[in-house]
């Protein structure tokens, strides 16, 4: 049948923790007197109201240690509006760490703080316990009931389906394994609490089942020993006496008979250990009569249903060894043994400044600096290519000064040289006697004067360097192909663009490509019996083109033997890059095509 719950459970005492109250059991008459000695005998009334009462103090902090340098400044809290302590904040650079926080206790008027946990948030999303541990301990004994080895299985943290309260968590299935040691006869369970010295927190276990399972054997094997249901004396009382166990330990307060409400409503004690003394242990150990036989090398297999949150009590150490840049707030709670704030927390801000070549003015002055060495580089990059070419237009300079001055002198002293010649066979060819044997060398050296003259015209022209452009050169070729093929009685009809761009020439290009024009319309004279020849000049951007097209009886360019002035126009071409087509079938016209690539644009000087 259910029994009802206690008045004290609704408000707010976890379920089952019930009253406390002596034990008159005279079979635990040296539990009483041990807890005289402690100052614990006595009629001690615990109501949930009067356990929540008890722990009303908070934490504090000690000393705060960066880089292993103590801080002796910003420990003294100032509360806020929500009463938490709020310390000045820390700031520390990334090489400064390690960061230890020092936590003690700081008591109200009736106990010191159980429990702490911290959080730095920021980093971390729930709170941290610290350091603390209870264990399940099974101790293995000889024949003559001596210990000759122990197997210990941690409990620390929260448990797998915990709630913040017994009567919100749900019971978890543990299973430990172990090999009982040589000399090993019988074997007791221990459930101890303070493994490590100041934990704090509760552990309650229920359906203890330790089997010797053979290999490959399924679970579910006869039990060496097996405790479904405790049963004793007073077991509705925290002091009550389950049969086969009794208490051990410096604080037999720990050890305790925790009544749960079962599946079926039903109080159900189950052994548990609420540890809020942590600078004392406390235990339940199985008599030696209750001891399971065991033998050397046996397996055992240990199964419980287990509810525990266990964390550190007292003071406690916070350490990080390194934390990102940003800001966070450390916070630290004092709670009881159930994890339940007990007081306002202390708040403790703590910001990670970044290294000085991290932070944004740095890098804004880095790239700043960059900026300007970039502009400063391409500042200079210019300069020294300004400098070359103002070193290469000096030189270009001198250079055309020189062809300026070189095709000035030969045009004054040869060309005044080839005209005195021309005036003096003139003369002579006036005062001559009739006889052509004399009148012929002296026109024969007239006429070699004015070709000379003519020659040396055209030398002097691609010599001066003012006519190093696209409109120098049409300007030449447009006078010479008149004045040639008028001479010898042709029709010239001339497609020169009218206005040309201010496109440079070099005298080595122009020179060339006029040679190969005059070879071109040499031809055209000699061979072609045309009547009309036309000369065209064309602009692709990157390309000059001249051709050269007459109207006479054409000729096949894969059977006619070509003389030197094709082949010499196609080498010079070649030269300059440029290349010499012939397009021509017989009765037909023909076509001398000379293209050249043009230099990157330049503004003559």
């Amino acid at each position: 049948m259910a029994r009802e719950l206690p008045d004290q459970i609704e408000l707010g005492m976890p379920t089952g923790i019930a009253t406390l109250r002596p034990v008159p059991s005279p079979a635990n008459s040296w539990v009483r007197i041990a807890m005289l000695c402690m100052g614990m005998a006595g009629e001690v009334q615990a109501s949930a109201t009067n356990e929540i009462a008890l722990y009303s103090a908070h934490p504090s902090i000690g000393e705060i240690m960066i880089g292993g340098r103590t801080l002796s400044t910003r420990l003294d809290p100032h509360g806020e509006a929500n009463g938490e302590a709020a310390y000045d904040g820390l700031s520390l650079l990334p090489r400064e760490f390690p960061l230890e926080i020092h936590l003690k206790t700081a008591p109200g008027a009736k106990a010191p703080v159980v429990r702490l946990r911290s959080r730095l948030e920021g980093l971390q999303d729930g709170w941290q316990d610290h350091e603390g541990q209870m264990w399940l301990v099974l101790r293995f004994l000889d024949a003559a009931g001596q210990a000759v080895g122990s197997a210990a299985f941690i409990r620390e943290g929260e448990s797998p389906g915990w709630g913040g309260l017994p009567a919100n968590s749900r019971w978890h299935q543990r299973v430990d394994e172990a090999v009982a040691p040589e000399r090993s006869a019988r074997v007791q369970i221990l459930l101890a609490s303070g493994g490590i010295p100041r934990t704090s927190g509760f552990w309650a276990v229920r359906h203890l089942r330790l089997t010797a399972p053979a290999a490959g054997e399924l679970p579910g094997a006869a039990p060496l020993f097996e405790l479904p249901a405790l049963s004793g004396s007073d077991l509705s009382s925290p002091r009550g006496n389950p049969d086969g166990w009794f208490r051990d330990g410096t604080g037999l307060s720990t050890p305790r008979i925790f009544s749960h409400v079962n599946e079926d409503g039903d109080l159900e004690p189950v052994l548990s250990l609420i540890d809020v003394e942590p600078t004392h242990t406390g235990s339940w150990l199985q008599t030696k009569k209750m001891a399971s036989p065991v033998t050397p090398g046996q397996r055992l297999r240990i199964e419980s249903e287990e509810m525990y949150s266990i964390g550190r009590g007292g003071d406690a150490t916070v350490s990080f060894h390194s934390l990102p840049v940003g800001d966070y707030v450390f916070r630290a709670w004092a709670t009881d043994e159930l994890g339940r704030p007990t007081g306002p927390s202390l708040r403790l801000p703590v910001e990670v400044r970044p290294e000085f070549y991290a932070t944004g003015w740095f890098r804004l002055l880095g790239v700043v600096l960059l900026g300007a060495g970039m502009l400063g580089g391409i500042r200079y990059l210019t300069w020294r290519r300004m400098q070359r070419e103002v070193q290469r237009l000096e030189q270009r300079r001198v250079v055309d000064e020189e062809r300026t001055r070189m095709a000035r002198d030969i045009h004054d002293e040869m060309g005044a040289r080839f005209t005195q010649i021309s005036l003096l066979a003139a003369r002579a060819l006036k005062a001559a006697p009739p006889d052509e044997s004399v009148r012929e060398p002296i026109r024969t050296i007239s006429g070699a004067a004015k070709e000379l003259a003519a020659a040396l015209e055209e030398i002097v022209w691609a010599a001066n360097p003012s006519h190093d452009s696209l409109e120098g050169f049409s300007n030449y070729l447009s006078q010479y192909a008149v004045a040639s093929l008028r001479d010898a009685g042709l029709r010239c009809r001339l497609n020169i663009p009218t206005f040309l761009p201010s496109q440079a020439l070099a005298s080595g290009v122009r020179h060339r490509l006029i040679m190969a024009v005059k070879e071109a319309l040499n031809n055209a004279l000699k061979h072609s019996r045309a009547t009309e020849v036309h000369v065209q000049l064309e602009l692709d951007g990157t390309r000059l083109r001249v051709t050269v097209t007459d109207n006479g009886v054409g000729f096949d360019p894969a059977t006619v033997k070509r003389g030197n002035g094709l082949d010499h126009s196609a080498r010079r071409m070649e030269e300059i890059g440029g290349v010499c087509v012939v397009e021509s079938r017989p009765g037909g016209v023909t076509a001398i095509r000379l293209d050249v690539p043009l230099p990157e644009k330049e503004a003559t000087a």
